[in-house]
């Protein structure tokens, strides 16, 4: 009997025991559930990058942070330009076009972990520079030049800032520099037939140089004869002459012919002379067409209307 008395006893014993340890826990729990707080993400660094934007740059961001509590992290954006903030421009990037050269641009973020917002950071301004100027085209005018010709340069740039332009011209002839031809024109007698002409042009807006832009070269074309005489256009006796006189821009010698003309004229095809004995059965208008070639397939003509009387 006293045996199991004593085991009742102890069973009891044992049952309010685990009871304590249960309503102990239980109040550990939640004290510590009544204890325990939130902490609210952290922003260490924002940077704007890159470092030095232009016009047509794209802002980003490097955002570095922590939650104590481990929380993932949401921000908020709010881009501000020379101190106002941008209406709308709530996102982790900034696309051209919003900003112009010389414009401050910051941005404030800040986090939040769904139960509360850390404390907002202020980034570093970075200030948006100036974009150098861009050759779009060149080339040269005449594009089949001779050697009476002024040659020109041509460009097409364009500068984002809209800021105007200005050149440096570097011309070059067979490959070698005429450091002493710095416009836009070079102007003829510096180069002959067959010599191979290219200009490099350099922009500038006024504050940086542009990416130097070299055009294509152009050769100097071989050029045709020039008749520079005129003719006498009628005759009243029975011997007509005509001196032909003419110029080749490239001192070529001169080869003359007569392309239509009456029976029994002639003409010296070196020095150009015509003559023809003329005869009453000639008398009207009788049509002449002279070439003066450079035998290098160069030519040019002169045609007019002889007109032949007798009294």
């Amino acid at each position: 009997m006293m045996t199991n008395h004593y085991l009742r006893l102890f069973l009891k014993i044992i049952y309010l025991l685990l009871l304590l340890c249960f309503v102990s826990n239980f109040a550990c729990e939640k004290q510590t559930t009544e204890f325990k707080t939130n902490s609210p993400p952290v922003i260490t660094s924002v940077k704007i990058i890159p470092e030095r934007p232009n016009k047509e740059s794209e802002l980003r961001l490097i955002v570095q942070s922590h939650d104590p509590d481990r929380d993932p992290i949401q921000y908020d954006y709010r881009w501000i330009k020379n101190d106002e903030e941008i209406i709308g421009e709530n996102k982790n990037s900034l696309n051209s076009g919003i900003f112009k050269k010389g414009d401050l641009l910051r941005i404030r973020v800040t986090p939040s972990d769904g139960k509360s917002n850390g404390e907002a950071f202020l980034s570093a301004p970075v200030k948006i520079l100036n974009s150098p100027p861009v050759i779009q085209e060149i080339w040269i005018e005449p594009k089949v030049p001779y050697t009476k010709d002024n040659l020109k340069v041509r460009v097409k740039s364009n500068d984002v800032d809209g800021d105007p332009v200005h050149y440096t011209y570097r011309w070059e002839k067979n490959g070698i520099a005429l450091n002493e031809e710095s416009g836009e024109t070079l102007e003829r007698g510096r180069f002959k037939k067959g010599d191979s002409i290219a200009v490099t042009v350099i922009p500038d807006d006024g504050e940086e140089s542009g990416i130097p832009k070299k055009s294509e070269s152009i050769v100097i074309a071989n050029g045709p004869p020039l008749i520079i005489s005129s003719p006498p256009t009628k005759t009243d006796g029975n011997i007509y002459t005509y001196p032909v006189k003419a110029n080749d821009p490239d001192d070529d010698p001169i080869l003359f012919t007569l392309k239509a003309a009456p029976k029994g004229m002639e003409i010296n095809k070196e020095t150009g002379l015509i003559r023809w004995e003329v005869h009453k059965s000639d008398q009207g208008a009788q049509l002449i067409e002279i070439e003066a070639s450079d035998g290098e397939g160069a030519k040019c003509f002169q045609r007019y209307t002889l007109s032949v009387e007798f009294r």
